[in-house]
């Protein structure tokens, strides 16, 4: 396996520079893993446990929720149990999913009390709350917040009058001076810049040549082909135009849990803004512990077992036997059924009074018939009760609403203790019929400890600073339109954090998040093959419709809390909400740094590897460096400024660049969607054409 290295001891070794390629990939069993049509969670969570986790995340938001659930506090628990069974989903929290949540939300409010953590919305994928007050290197204090905003606010100078047109704003943009291949400057036979020392002399110039890339041209796959190989799938994911520059960081050998940022963050000068640096190296610190409790490598079945783990389901009443079926037939006339018309008045009030009779809830039925009215009799005007045909038609819709079964419970096929320590998590209370992917009897998760796995080699961390701001004018920020995951297969994101550091007078900022998931029919029993739509939440489409649901699974939404870090792994796609002005006469905002680990089994290109290329970074060293200020008359060292004013990168030729680099993060995105995929949750011809389908595209991950 090669071998990557940027420390600039020898010749630069990473993906696109020396003798690695630029889609370099590492195997499975030795990277993390990630969303860039890669990973997906198999099998598809229940919609009883979706329910589940959407509780336990909603009761973490409620204020003291860790005392009234440790202390405990009766009435409030009790309140939240009426308040969870009494929605639109209440059916779903049952007896038994309301003791494993409660069971769950102790051992989450302990660690909470404990570390300063919590998980939401863990299932493969996880997302880690933080309360940075409570790292480990104790109370920040609300200096720290006050520190980091005085520092950004440092960062650009406010515009002379309002803008309300322009909401999100980048204060540091990774877009902005990326890595260009053949265009940016490396350093590419060895060095390596420094927070004092950029080495614009010693940078290679570029070869002239792009690095190939797996598609040869990036390109968008055309609409009329559905994800054949070369055209929309992995290998579209890579450009072989950018890159974003991460910096390097390093742990404290004394302190594995402090970090030093080695290398320039790009866009934010060192010199200039060395406060800003130590609130960022205390941030990456905090998220160091987050980061350990959701990444993954790439062939496990992720951080946790699913609580509920079924193929199938159990059907009860399905085509229940009844005299009125032995004795109604279909026909146009009773005449040819009786031979009498008392004979048919009887026989036609037994098939009213079972039109009438008792069903089950709706949520309980197999196959609810949500065409038809509730009350079926309405389908029967007085004429068609004389016609045996029309009866017989409303008669079989109430057999088929009597038929019903059971959500799947958690607790049956193992225990909430078995569950937490990955034990007999592959039983499943209905098993798999066949399966390309079995599942192993107990869940094994590999312990994640960077601070001990990187602690010589350290790791790569991009750098983003937004404020979205609101005015009176333009009141309401509508939230990102698209799901999406953080970053090119270039830049090998594993995680992200995301910290509040400042919101006023909005109302409350929420991030969403979903994941790939997918169903196969063949994994899949059930009698009644659409009950398993109602089991796994998947919308049933229709005969007459040409696409299978997408294979998405949507969780809901975490708020955005000031002064919390909030981490989550590339396994995730994530959207943020809409949000709006608290007071409309006001203007309000919101400050975010997000931080971006590059997954630490990889070295990429970064700013040790690349001088700066602002040129305001080096017009003012050179300056500096050649004492021109003492030196000139002030017009004339101006004059020799604008000499060379496009060197490294003009601002101008860096804002083109940045728009282009958008534009393939939307191209990448887009081919995303493209391919993740179609459930298959039920069996006939149309899952048979659609398996074909997904056979000859080429891509489909476990």
């Amino acid at each position: 396996m090669a071998t990557l290295t940027n420390d600039g001891a020898g010749s630069l070794q990473v993906p696109g520079f020396g003798s690695i390629p630029l889609d370099f990939q590492l195997p499975p069993e030795a990277r993390f893993a990630h969303g860039l049509l890669d990973y997906r969670h198999t099998p598809r969570l229940t919609k009883r446990e979706m329910a589940m986790l959407r509780l336990m995340q909603q009761v973490t938001e409620k204020p003291g929720w860790d005392s009234a659930i440790l202390d405990p506090d009766e009435m409030q628990v009790a309140q939240w149990y009426r308040e969870a069974t009494e929605g639109p989903d209440g059916h779903l929290i049952s007896t038994a999913a309301w003791e494993w949540c409660l069971a769950e939300l102790r051992d989450k409010a302990g660690t909470w009390r404990e570390t300063g953590r919590l998980l939401v919305f863990d299932s493969s994928s996880a997302v880690c709350h933080a309360d940075v007050c409570l790292s480990d290197q104790g109370s920040l204090s609300l200096s720290f917040k006050e520190g980091v905003q005085a520092e950004i606010d440092r960062l650009v100078a406010p515009h002379p009058k309002p803008r309300p047109y322009i909401q999100y704003n980048r204060l540091v943009d990774p877009f902005l001076y990326p890595l260009v291949y053949n265009q940016s400057r490396v350093l590419v036979h060895g060095g390596r810049t420094s927070l004092d020392l950029y080495l614009w002399g010693s940078a290679e110039e570029p070869a002239g040549e792009l690095p190939p890339h797996p598609l040869g041209l990036p390109q968008d796959r055309p609409h009329h082909l559905d994800r054949r190989p070369g055209q929309g799938g992995p290998e579209s994911c890579w450009s072989n135009r950018f890159q974003w520059l991460p910096c390097e960081v390093k742990f404290n050998n004394t302190d594995p849990l402090d970090v030093r940022i080695n290398s320039y963050v790009n866009n934010i000068h060192p010199g200039r803004h060395q406060k800003l640096y130590r609130c960022l190296e205390r941030l990456i610190a905090s998220s160091v512990p987050s980061w350990n409790e959701i990444l993954f490598y790439g062939n496990t079945r992720g951080c946790r077992p699913p609580r509920i783990l079924t193929y199938g389901c159990e059907i009860h009443n399905y085509k229940e036997e009844h005299k009125l079926f032995d004795a109604l037939h279909y026909g146009p006339r009773w005449q040819l059924q009786c031979d009498t018309y008392e004979e048919w008045e009887i026989l036609r009030n037994t098939a009213r009074e079972y039109i009438e009779g008792p069903e089950p809830p709706k949520w309980k039925q197999v196959e609810p018939l949500p065409d038809k009215p509730a009350n079926l009799m309405d389908l029967l005007t007085p004429d068609q009760w004389d016609v045996p045909t029309h009866v017989y038609r409303v008669a079989e819709f109430k057999r088929t609403r009597r038929a019903w079964f059971n959500h799947p419970e958690p607790g049956v096929s193992y225990s909430y203790e078995q569950w937490k320590q990955g034990e007999f998590t592959g039983r499943a209370i209905h098993a798999q019929r066949v399966s390309k992917y079995p599942d192993p009897l107990h869940h094994d998760r590999k312990p994640i400890q960077l601070e001990k796995q990187f602690q010589d080699k350290g790791f790569q961390v991009v750098v983003e600073i937004t404020r979205i701001e609101i005015h009176p004018d333009n009141p309401i920020y509508n939230g990102e339109r698209h799901f999406h995951t953080e970053g090119l297969r270039n830049d090998r994101i594993a995680a992200t954090s995301l910290y509040v550091v400042e919101c006023k007078n909005l109302t409350q900022v929420r991030l969403a998040f979903e994941h790939k998931d997918k169903i196969h029919a063949s994994e899949l029993q059930c009698q009644v093959p659409k009950a398993l739509v109602a089991v796994y939440d998947v919308n049933f489409p229709e005969r007459y419709e040409e696409e299978a649901p997408w294979a998405l699974h949507t969780f809901g939404s975490v708020p955005l809390t000031e002064g919390r870090l909030l981490s989550w792994p590339n396994t995730y796609r994530s959207k943020l909400e809409s949000f709006r002005l608290v007071d409309p006469r006001q203007p309000g905002n919101v400050t975010l740094i997000k931080l971006r680990l590059v997954d630490p089994h990889y070295r990429i290109c970064s700013t040790e590897n690349v001088p700066p290329q602002q040129h305001e970074w080096w017009a003012a060293a050179a300056r500096q460096a050649a004492r021109l200020d003492q030196r000139l008359p002030l017009k004339l060292v101006w004059s020799v400024m604008d000499q060379v004013k496009d060197w490294p990168m003009s601002a101008e030729e860096a804002e083109e660049l940045r728009i282009k680099l958008l534009f393939e993060h939307e191209r990448v995105r887009r081919v995303i969607d493209s391919c993740v995929g179609r459930h298959l949750a039920y069996d006939g011809e149309r899952s048979r054409y659609l398996s074909d389908l997904v056979s000859e595209a080429g891509y489909e991950s476990p």
